[in-house]
């Protein structure tokens, strides 16, 4: 899937996508409407300044013989229009427009009523000002203008004030967004992670207590899917687990009535003729079997068996003991580098590993070869290890090999391909980590490495090792480091 189709798919960033952009056109918004605000408070509180000098031109405005004219001293007028920041005109037309004081070269203020003042744009010799005019009842019009120095700085500040708490507001509904959302589509987030963590044959309904009111339809409708899941699987499980059982019986006594014959005097063509149907009976009854492992495996992992403290040492060499007679019997010899190694786990179905591992390892070494089982705690935790000296399995089907009933092309034995399918399986159950290491030298070497049992203790081990060599021998025990893993 594409990055824009995830994208377009994921709720988190549609909610994101509507909510930032809304959040910030607001504040954005806001922004502008409090910097309106505070301009037009500032630029009022400016032309209201502006208004008292035209009131006091307005009042010494006299009438004398030679015509209207301001009766007020040089120096008054001067205190009067100073300003520290900007420069101050006026201007005193009579009722017929005619300039009688101040600067003739402000132009001629709008049409007012007598008594209203008012505030507008204009200039002086190019330059901008903002002008207060009055019109007094005697038909005089004063007009004072000053530049604009002062309002552009307040401008300036007015922006300035704005910025950092709109910056700090923005941030602040970014963080607000990103946290509500995240917040919102956590218990999706939980569902998925739940449903990933999962084996295939984990079809337990979800937990549906803590899932918010929106999403425990589609959570329902699932467990509803999984229940149907579990009960076509359980069907086939039935039928997979009842067949392979019914077939053991008949197996095992068409095996039992060739070997008698094989026991029994029989001319040389009918005796090679039923020793193939020996070694067909037996790789048939080994499928059964195989068969029926698989099934309890699988059945194991969807009651959610629980796992209880085992010791891998003990499991090991309980195993290791049932083989050694097949071992001498295929001229190999079988060895083992025990060591305590407690985990958490299920009994049974590591024995079934063990012995999947060690019948395959004896099936392709050659006679003359050697077959070790390992256990122990090593640096990455407990581990079981089987090593043959056979003709190893190539880099190209590692991956393979794990798959039900695919076997290597060329390779002897007669196997059925589902051994390691039972090794992967078990394996998934325990969390356990499963390396396959083949070289030309020492052939296969299977390594499965469990999650540390709670307080293992891994100072010192003791190591019991043996070999069967080609006749039995009493098992050596001896006191050395535990095998690296």
């Amino acid at each position: 899937m594409s990055e824009r189709a995830r994208s377009a798919r994921s709720i988190r960033r549609r909610l994101l996508y509507f909510l930032v952009p809304s959040l910030l056109l607001l504040v954005v918004g806001g922004a502008v409407l409090s910097y309106g605000v505070a301009l037009h408070i500032a630029v009022a509180a400016y032309d209201r300044s502006l208004l008292d000098p035209a009131l006091d031109m307005a009042e010494n405005v006299r009438q004398g013989a030679n015509g209207p004219r301001l009766d007020m001293l040089a120096q008054a007028q001067e205190a009067l229009l100073f300003d520290s920041d900007d420069k101050v005109f006026f201007q005193i037309r009579d009722a017929q427009g005619a300039v009688i004081a101040g600067s003739p070269e402000l132009a001629p203020p709008p049409p007012m009523n007598v008594g209203e003042p008012q505030f507008f744009d204009g200039k002086h010799a190019d330059t901008p000002l903002r002008i207060a005019a009055l019109r007094v009842k005697d038909g005089f019009t004063v007009q004072v203008g000053e530049t604009l120095n002062k309002r552009k700085r307040i401008v300036r500040e007015i922006i300035a004030a704005e910025l950092l708490p709109t910056a700090i507001i923005a941030l602040a509904a970014l963080g607000l967004a990103w946290t509500v959302v995240v917040r919102g589509v956590a218990p999706l987030s939980k569902v998925r992670s739940e449903i990933l963590s999962r084996s295939p044959n984990d079809l337990r309904p979800l937990d549906v207590r803590e899932v918010p009111v929106e999403i425990a339809p589609a959570i329902n409708a699932f467990n509803h899917l999984l229940a149907q899941l579990r009960g076509s699987s359980a069907v086939q499980q039935r039928f997979f687990a009842n067949a392979a059982h019914q077939l053991r019986t008949p197996l095992a006594a068409l095996q039992m009535h060739v070997d008698l014959l094989l026991h029994s005097e029989l001319p040389n063509n009918l005796r090679r003729e039923i020793e193939p149907m020996q070694a067909s009976a037996a790789r048939a009854t080994r499928l059964a079997n195989q068969l029926l492992v698989l099934a309890r495996a699988e059945a194991y992992a969807d009651r959610s068996r629980p796992m209880v403290p085992v010791n891998l040492q003990g499991i090991a060499n309980g195993a290791v003991q049932e083989w050694v007679p097949r071992a001498i019997a295929r001229d190999i010899d079988l060895g083992f580098e025990l060591a305590d190694a407690p985990i958490v786990g299920d009994a049974t179905l590591i024995a079934e590993v063990l012995n999947n591992l060690i019948d395959n390892a004896l099936r392709y070494t050659p006679s003359g070869g050697s077959v070790t089982v390992r256990c122990g705690v090593g640096s990455e935790g407990p581990y079981l290890s089987v090593e043959d000296t056979g003709p190893g399995i190539p880099e190209s089907v590692h991956e393979r090999v794990f798959e039900r009933f695919f076997r290597v092309q060329g390779t002897p034995g007669d196997g059925a391909g589902l051994g390691l399918a039972i090794v992967k399986e078990v394996a998934e159950q325990h969390a356990a980590a499963i390396k396959l290491e083949t070289s030309r030298t020492s052939g296969t070497r299977i390594m499965l490495v469990f999650p540390a049992a709670p307080q293992t203790q891994t100072s010192t081990e003791v190591v019991s090792q043996a070999r069967t060599a080609t006749h039995p021998r009493e098992p050596q025990t001896q006191r050395s480091e535990a095998p690296s893993s």
